[in-house]
């Protein structure tokens, strides 16, 4: 085929089990070039992931750059959603990628997830305080569209191990499903079924499930993980369908009481299903909430509400630096603050309570000339969108035919 190996970039791992010393020093050649030997605990790197043998899996260098891109997109003079948008084109992905290929540690993901937070809040200019769900939910419901650390990675593992015991090869599948025969044995010390491998998969910790002392880390083992952290938030797990004999997995919907089932003919929805139902249960979350609730409740039912979010479209500055205080409750009025005993009056009329939406923009008679203002421009939007060979339009006048005021 004409390919040429570039030695150089190439490395070699030689295990030998019969052995004290399991790594072995051989030299191979490729091309006629020796290939440098990998010794224990040395690491070659590879699709950004650190291999070897003895070898902690999780990226340290990988995640330190994606880390520093972030901070020099903070420090751009880029508009803020263009920072956002740029998080999530390039960085976003390669973090996705990198998850998919390595056993990450929780540890440096949370640091990962606490610092991508706080640059975005800054962007959206919300406080610290502000609700965290704002960041992890789309574009179309009002968010920001920057997945949680967390989520990605526990997607990642469920995914790439459905793919494997669902590939259309019969060589990788079963590569992959005798290790997991092998540690769902181990963890019960009987013979097993498929309903058995399925509640290994699914995370069950009844009975013999509960045993640890024979738990080893490998990848099934953190898929059992990942599925037991996702399942406790939407309810996700494995399942075995004895009538068509084929795996499955079951994603419940955070809206109603219906389960999606993902089956291997459809093994390409597994990571969209998941990620959709972790949005719903964001933006649940955030609807529920007391303070941010009321107004996220209307903006995040239409796309029309949040259609600047993504590309910043007839925004100005002014209002990218309020909208999404005003929309958590986050705007510092005497009103929306809800500890110890300061005055929660008005400043301006001397209203009993100075809250964010209600009051300051629609009720304080000091800001009435900002309401007309606010009412014509909305007005005049629709006049100029309405054709004319549609009839005459009547604008600040009693409409044609009818006795009402309004």
């Amino acid at each position: 085929m004409g390919l040429h190996f570039n030695a150089k970039k190439c490395a070699a791992l030689h295990i030998d089990g019969s052995k004290r010393d399991l790594v072995q020093g051989t030299g191979f050649q490729i091309q006629g070039e020796p290939v440098i030997p990998l010794a224990e605990g040395q690491a070659y790197q590879h699709l950004g992931t650190p291999t070897g043998f003895r070898v902690r899996q999780t990226p340290e260098d990988t995640i330190q750059e994606i880390l520093q891109d972030a901070t020099k997109i903070d420090a751009s003079l880029l508009a803020p959603w263009q920072k956002i948008n740029a998080l999530n084109t390039f960085l976003i992905p390669h973090i996705s990628f990198t998850l998919r290929g390595s056993a990450v540690a929780k540890v440096p993901l949370n640091k990962v997830d606490k610092i991508i937070r706080k640059l975005v809040k800054k962007w959206l200019f919300l406080p610290q305080r502000a609700s965290h769900e704002l960041v992890y939910i789309t574009y179309r419901h009002g968010g920001a569209n920057v997945p949680r650390m967390g989520d990605l990675c526990d997607v990642a593992v469920i995914t790439h191990a459905f793919c494997l015991l669902t590939c259309p090869d019969a060589t990788v599948r079963n590569i992959a499903a005798n290790p997991l025969r092998d540690a769902t044995e181990k963890q019960i010390s009987r013979a097993l079924s498929n309903q058995d491998i399925t509640n290994f998969l699914s995370g069950s910790f009844d009975g013999e499930f509960g045993r640890d002392e024979h738990d080893i880390a490998s990848l099934w083992s953190r898929t059992r993980n990942a599925t037991c952290r996702l399942g406790k938030h939407i309810g996700c797990r494995w399942e075995w369908c004895e009538e068509r004999q084929e795996l499955g997995v079951r994603v419940p919907q955070i809206r109603s009481d219906d389960n999606t089932i993902v089956t291997p003919s459809a093994r390409g929805l597994l990571e969209r299903t998941l990620k959709a139902t972790i949005h719903s249960l964001y933006v649940e979350t955030l609807k529920h909430k007391p303070d941010p609730g009321k107004a996220f409740d209307l903006t995040s039912k239409w796309d029309a509400s949040n259609h600047f979010l993504a590309g910043g479209g007839f925004t100005r500055f002014a209002d990218w630096q309020f909208i999404h205080r005003a929309r958590l409750n986050c705007v510092p009025l005497n009103g929306a603050v809800h500890h110890g005993n300061r005055d929660k009056r008005c400043r301006k009329c001397g209203y009993s309570n100075e809250s964010s939406l209600p009051h300051v923009l629609c009720s304080c008679k000091p800001h009435s000339r900002a309401w007309q203002l606010r009412h014509n421009a909305i007005q005049n939007r629709l006049v100029t969108a309405i054709a004319p060979r549609l009839g005459d339009i009547s604008v600040n006048c009693t409409i044609p035919g009818t006795d009402s005021q309004l």
